[in-house]
């Protein structure tokens, strides 16, 4: 008896229900390709098509990650009392001072850079 004999009689045995086990492997086939299409079309998948989808969806996620730390900075006091707008115009508030404070810092680093660099003798 050779190989492909052997693989159809396995194939053409029969099993529970008076199925063979050909129609017992296209029964599992076909019910995992059906929850896999069930489970695509019932859950929305996008995959972005450009470069500029993607960076916006990785900056979209970035601003939403940096927006819920300010707010979990906040007093839980103050955020019972705020709807969306007051929140946002709040963080924006803190936002534009952090962003203050670093342009100062690094004006002053610059500036000593420059101070340091022009002490320095010429070596030419």
């Amino acid at each position: 008896m050779s190989v492909e004999q052997e693989a159809e009689a396995i194939l053409e045995a029969e099993t529970s229900f008076g199925m063979r086990v050909w129609h017992l492997l296209f029964l599992c086939c076909g019910s995992v390709l059906g929850v896999v299409i069930m489970l695509c079309c019932c859950i929305r998948f996008r995959i972005p098509r450009t470069k500029q989808d993607i960076e916006a969806d990785y900056h979209r996620k970035k601003l939403t990650r940096k927006f819920r730390e300010r707010l979990d900075c906040m007093n839980n006091a103050d955020i019972d009392e705020m709807d969306l707008m007051k929140a946002l115009e709040r963080v924006r508030e803190n936002y534009l001072a952090d962003q203050e404070k670093l342009t100062m810092i690094q004006n002053v680093r610059f500036k000593c850079s420059i101070y340091n660099n022009n002490k320095l003798p010429n070596k030419l």
